[in-house]
């Protein structure tokens, strides 16, 4: 094999990197979905058919009381926000690394996000950041388990406890991940997870929302669970006489939805188990390539639920090569390699434009507005993390003898580093 960069003309180490499957349904799930079709079972107003089925089924995997079904992430995480108390100009502390569903539900209940910065080895929330932002408004926090890696909870509830705050977990990217031995979305107040076709467990669109709260529980039934749910479920003294109305709002999971997240539920072990030995041999092999850091693991991480593989790039290890001619020297050798292209969300303009905002809130009293405006250095721990992470495919079937390229390709790169310099300098001296 020439050793020739396949950026410069050289032969790629990978001609044929392996096949990211997923999601996956066996003919038996397909087969079951069918029959479900065939059999008019495709609507319910109650707990009852799949929807139970997968409610009693996360309540047992997570050890929850309340486990409820609903049709995306952004509904479970919505339902929990109204389902804590969220009100008019309350605030609510949030990662500012996060899809942005995990935050823009605080605008639909006319409540004020409060962007705090990362962690900057694992882009999560940085829970030693949250004190200096509490206020006399701040009445949550939402906590984001970022590509299936944990936050450290326990300095998290700490300062929720100091505070009288609620926590919400979005557990979107972190089915079957476990923090200090405890599952993820069992140690907040409240928790949502995402069914969507790329999740460890796929409805192919979905949520679920859990709760040990009995109150918060039956509030998310009224939210957008009306009659046959909510009579059936709603039972204080507080909630029951709006049973027959509820908040008004469907957000009934399908259940066809549900039976397929039942059974890709009932492989989730399975797939993270897999899942972790693939990470684990691309981390054995990254931690011995000059440059490129395995994703950063800490002793309350348990157990990640491998959601997207992310290792760090120092760019200092490389002579400052930079990270877009590292990925395309990867690239062209076949390794399967990107940069995420999400920012960190106070860098969008919905946080930024101070001609507008979403929320309607003004104080008491007083004009102006709860709204917050940020700037781009505002937070720079979240923005050198984006600036140096790289994705790599999580693959769930055992591809662990055909990783041993990926591993050669990157070594092959980090060798002829000298060679992707002069192509940088000659590209610079080109444009100028």
């Amino acid at each position: 094999m020439s050793e020739k960069l396949a950026l410069l003309g050289g032969d790629p180490v990978i001609t044929r990197a392996p096949a990211n499957e997923w999601p996956f349904f066996t003919e038996d799930d397909i087969q079951a979905a069918a029959e479900l079709i065939r059999r008019g079972e495709i609507s319910y107003n109650g707990r009852e058919g799949t929807v139970r089925d997968l409610e009693d089924h996360v309540r047992a995997y997570t050890g929850v009381r309340h486990a409820l079904a609903v049709n995306s992430g952004t509904s479970a995480l919505h339902s929990a926000f109204f389902a804590i108390g969220i009100e008019p100009g309350d605030e609510v502390l949030a990662p500012t690394y996060t899809f942005h569903a995990t935050v823009m539900p605080i605008f639909a209940c006319n409540a004020v996000p409060v962007l705090v910065d990362a962690d900057e080895s694992t882009g999560n929330i940085d829970p030693a950041l949250l004190e200096a932002h509490i206020t006399k408004r701040t009445k949550a926090v939402v906590v984001t388990h970022l590509n299936g890696y944990p936050v450290d909870m326990e300095p998290v509830l700490a300062v929720a406890r100091t505070y009288g705050l609620k926590v919400v977990e979005d557990c979107s990217q972190a089915h079957g991940a476990r923090c200090d031995d405890r599952p993820v979305g069992s140690l907040g107040d409240v928790a949502a997870f995402s069914m969507q076709s790329r999740k460890q467990v796929t409805a192919g669109a979905g949520g679920m929302l859990t709760s040990n709260d009995d109150r918060i529980y039956e509030r998310a039934v009224l939210f957008g669970h009306s009659l046959g749910r909510s009579e059936g479920d709603v039972v204080s003294d507080e909630y029951r006489r709006f049973a027959s109305t509820g908040f008004g709002l469907n957000l009934r999971m399908h259940p066809v939805a549900a039976l397929l997240a039942d059974r890709s539920m009932g492989r989730l072990d399975e797939v993270l188990e897999t899942r972790d030995l693939n990470c684990d041999k691309m981390d054995a092999m990254l931690a011995n390539i000059p440059g490129i850091l395995p994703p950063a693991r800490r002793p309350h991480m348990t157990r990640v639920a491998h959601y997207s593989h992310q290792p760090l790039y120092r760019s200092q290890d490389l002579d400052g090569l930079s990270r877009a001619t590292l990925v395309r020297a990867l690239a062209a050798e076949g390794v399967p390699v990107t940069r995420p292209n999400s920012p960190p969300l106070h860098r969008e303009p919905v946080f930024q434009d101070k001609a507008w905002k979403l929320d309607t809130y003004s104080p008491p009293g007083g004009a102006g507005t709860s709204y917050r405006h940020y700037r781009d250095t505002d937070l720079p721990r979240s923005e050198k993390y984006v600036s140096s992470v790289l994705r790599l495919p999580v693959y769930s079937r055992d591809v662990r003898p055909e990783l041993d390229a990926f591993g050669e390709a990157c070594a092959k790169v980090a060798r002829n580093v000298g060679a992707l310099h002069d192509l940088e300098r000659r590209t610079s001296v080109a444009s100028a």
